[in-house]
């Protein structure tokens, strides 16, 4: 089946920019980052800070952008 969590492009557990280390950010939601394209800019709550993150997406999830990951 073609969902989020057999793509190449899924990254599961994973975790947009912090000043914390990854480790400490770990998901156990299902939750991951779709790395298709390049990360979008989200503003800040004020406007002036902001960051750059890849989009958050649940591993059922599917796109017209899926690729299967190679058999290990």
């Amino acid at each position: 089946m073609s969902r989020c969590s057999k793509c190449i492009h899924f990254l599961a557990g994973g975790v947009n920019g912090s000043d914390r280390p990854p480790s400490d950010l770990v998901r156990t939601d299902d939750v991951g980052l779709c790395r298709r394209n390049p990360p979008v800019w989200l503003p800040g709550e004020n406007g002036d800070e902001g960051m750059f993150a890849f989009p958050a997406i649940h591993q059922d999830h599917r796109c017209g952008e899926w690729e299967g990951r190679l058999p290990c």
